[in-house]
């Protein structure tokens, strides 16, 4: 083989290699949302939840996990906001969020007097704002929960490839989990 037909051969294979690079990046943008999921669940799973709820509309994606003890609930609702590389290469990878913490009402008045409070509230707070705390009632089971929205760096959950990083993403569940059950029972008070 010539020298000529070998530089060809390499210039070929750093091509195909910069395809593959690519190709591959904007695969993992695409599904980095199926891989918070999937991260979600096996985290709050080995946190001692059963999920017994999975949604999604293809774009959002909506869990639900009971802690079949105590009977607390807990729900997340996870929205990739970077699905195109262009846009996690400016912006990066981050993902809207609401993490949700619920427990069964005593008597349906209390749930009642929180959502009508909530209700209230919610024309003077944009309840889309990361960080803000609001509460909800499902009056047919009989949950009051608190939610917060908040926007989560993808590239601090997820390693080069698929690595995730369990304790991390768990560690920072548990805080935000922690808080909603304070506010919640602060409320309910």
């Amino acid at each position: 083989m010539s020298e000529k037909s070998e530089m060809l051969e390499r210039i070929f294979v750093g091509l195909v290699d910069q395809s593959w690079q690519r190709y591959n990046e904007d695969i993992k943008n695409k599904h980095m949302d199926d891989l918070l999921v999937g991260a979600v669940i096996a985290s709050t799973v080995a946190a001692g939840y059963s999920l017994i709820d999975l949604n999604s509309d293809g774009v959002r994606h909506y869990l639900r996990f009971e802690d079949m003890d105590s009977r607390e609930r807990l729900i997340f609702e996870l929205h990739n906001l970077a699905e195109d590389t262009v846009t996690a290469k400016v912006r990066g990878r981050w993902a809207r969020t609401i993490i949700g913490y619920g427990s069964p009402s005593k008597n349906a008045k209390t749930a009642w007097s929180v959502l009508k409070a909530e209700m209230k509230s919610s024309f003077i707070v944009d309840r889309n704002e990361p960080g803000v705390i609001t509460f909800d009632a499902d009056m047919t089971s009989g949950y009051i929960y608190a939610q917060v929205p908040l926007l989560l760096n993808l590239d601090r959950y997820f390693g080069e490839g698929y690595d995730v990083k369990y304790d991390l993403l768990q560690r920072h569940t548990q805080a935000a989990i922690h808080s909603l059950k304070k506010y919640l029972q602060g409320r309910l008070k």
